[in-house]
């Protein structure tokens, strides 16, 4: 990808707030090429004008998925504004019959007509400065939330020693203690085989991310210590106003104080000073994403091939699992696993 086609890119990627987030830059898909050698573009051009790029991940002569595959949060192509994608043309250019995404923009209306559940990437506006998001929060969701950080940060500071919140902390010392504790937080709750730290493209990307640092995309390390001690971090990366929440780490040593949730409200009022008005915390229904979340952007699970009927199949077979799931049957099925663990 030449100047040229970067520049094109983020001019398109000025066009609409929906490519706000990092991974819509073109930086996270070059990094991503570099760690995976099946990443390819598709360049969209109407006469002589390229009016959309399309990064996608080549798994074989049939199947191709998202770039960076299950580290990106955020998919599929950046194009100008009420740009209809002809889809057979795309497969086509592609060289696959089939195109899976899970986080999709419901707002990407030629995909989203091919998915076949929604779900949602929470986040915290923060358009209107700190003060702005806490009153909202307080009103909204939850009175109490940064009350009771506080109150923890005391208590913290009383029993541990002064607290000190970096947001961007270039501590490779710091950096390395966090990839530590994320692989065992994966290995304890998921077990070992699903630990996604101990693959190297993973590492790799991750890696490469950090080292970035441009003024519309950056790696980005916040930390939270209790005197010499490293108690929470995050790592993330960040557009010019969209910082996106990827990897917090706590230590449970200090689970009893929440400093996860400390750390996250620290970024959220130092947010300002790095022009970032919006923290986005993924998709997910986690509890603190819940608490701390005050806006959300739709997204959308699906695919779509040719012929038609591939991925018209894989809906059928998704949705007739989610009906048996609530069915009598299912819950009954459940309660037999839980039985069995």
């Amino acid at each position: 990808m030449d100047d040229s086609l970067r520049t094109r890119w983020r001019e398109i990627a000025c066009m609409s707030a929906i490519y706000d987030s990092p991974y819509y830059q073109p930086e996270y898909s070059l990094i991503a090429a570099q760690c995976r050698e099946e990443s390819r573009l598709l360049v969209c051009e109407d006469g002589s004008r390229i009016v959309g790029f399309l990064p996608f991940h080549r798994r074989n002569n049939f199947q191709a998925d998202a770039v960076g595959q299950f580290l990106s949060d955020y998919q599929g192509p950046v194009h100008i504004p009420d740009f209809q994608w002809p889809l057979t043309d795309m497969l086509r250019a592609m060289k696959v019959r089939h195109y899976g995404f899970n986080h999709m923009p419901l707002q990407q209306k030629i995909f989203s007509a091919h998915a076949w559940t929604e779900s949602r990437s929470l986040l915290m506006n923060l358009s209107g400065g700190f003060d702005a998001y806490s009153q909202d929060l307080t009103e909204r969701r939850d009175a109490s939330l940064l009350k009771k950080t506080k109150t923890n940060e005391r208590k913290l500071q009383k029993k541990v020693g002064s607290l000190r919140f970096v947001m961007h902390d270039t501590s490779e010392k710091s950096y390395l203690a966090l990839l530590h504790g994320k692989s065992e937080q994966f290995i304890r709750t998921v077990g070992a085989d699903h630990d996604i730290f101990a693959m190297a493209w993973v590492r790799q990307m991750l890696n490469e991310i950090r080292r970035l640092q441009a003024p519309h995309f950056a790696g980005m390390l916040s930390t939270l210590y209790a005197g010499d001690e490293l108690i929470a971090a995050h790592f993330g990366m960040r557009s010019h106003n969209t910082l996106h929440y990827w990897f917090p780490w706590y230590s449970t040593t200090f689970a009893e104080y929440s400093p996860g949730l400390i750390l996250l409200a620290q970024c959220g009022q130092a947010a300002h000073e790095y022009g970032i008005t919006k923290i986005d915390l993924g998709r997910g229904e986690q509890a603190y994403k819940m608490r701390f979340a005050n806006d959300a952007i739709p997204l959308c699970e699906g695919a779509i091939s040719s012929p038609s009927i591939l991925s018209s199949a894989q809906s059928f077979l998704f949705r007739s699992k989610q009906s048996i799931k609530v069915s009598a049957i299912g819950r009954c099925m459940k309660k037999i696993k839980q039985g069995i663990k």
